[in-house]
């Protein structure tokens, strides 16, 4: 499994699954289902969330757990079918509407055409899925150097640097 950044730079995964979890939070940085958090969220102080990953599927609702996304380390939206753009829109989401600044993965089927339209909707790493070579997912980051609409990312459309340039005017 290779995971990259938004950049394209490989990442060391420092993140542990745990397929099912006790509510125990050790040291170690720990992802868990949905399911299993929802059912330990409440005894869990706030300083080992940061150590925590919640893996949502796209039949999870993200706002039965909204009281405690800030703190989490990691959410880690899974692709169930590349047809399927939920999570893009819960990206946008999280970042938005409740201020997640974590770790943004996305795994699962997704294909390398996606990957750039991922980072834009706020994803800050990817899970290579299997059938792909991450020489193609790293092309695919680096195909487009402009952006044409403002996105999660922060990075300029080419319109907003027009603007700001004085070459169009407001």
């Amino acid at each position: 499994m290779a995971l990259l950044d938004i950049n394209g730079i490989t990442l060391a995964n420092e993140w542990r699954d745990v397929e099912s979890w006790n509510g125990e939070v050790s040291s170690d940085s720990i992802v868990v289902s949905f399911t299993d958090f929802k059912v330990h969220a409440s005894v869990i102080d706030t300083d080992s969330l940061s150590r925590l990953g919640v893996r949502l599927t796209v039949e999870d609702d993200v706002q039965e757990i909204s009281s405690y996304v800030q703190s989490l380390g990691l959410i880690e939206l899974v692709f169930a079918q590349f047809k399927d753009g939920r999570p893009f829109s819960t990206a946008v989401k999280l970042r938005r509407e409740q201020g997640f600044a974590g770790d943004l993965r996305a795994s699962g089927d997704f294909i390398p055409d996606q990957v750039l339209f991922l980072i834009r909707c706020g994803f800050s790493s990817v899970v290579v899925p299997p059938q792909f070579d991450v020489k193609q997912v790293k092309a695919s980051l680096s195909a487009y150097t402009v952006a044409y609409q403002s996105a999660e990312d922060q990075k300029l459309s080419l319109v907003e640097q027009l603007r700001t340039s004085g070459s169009v005017s407001k």
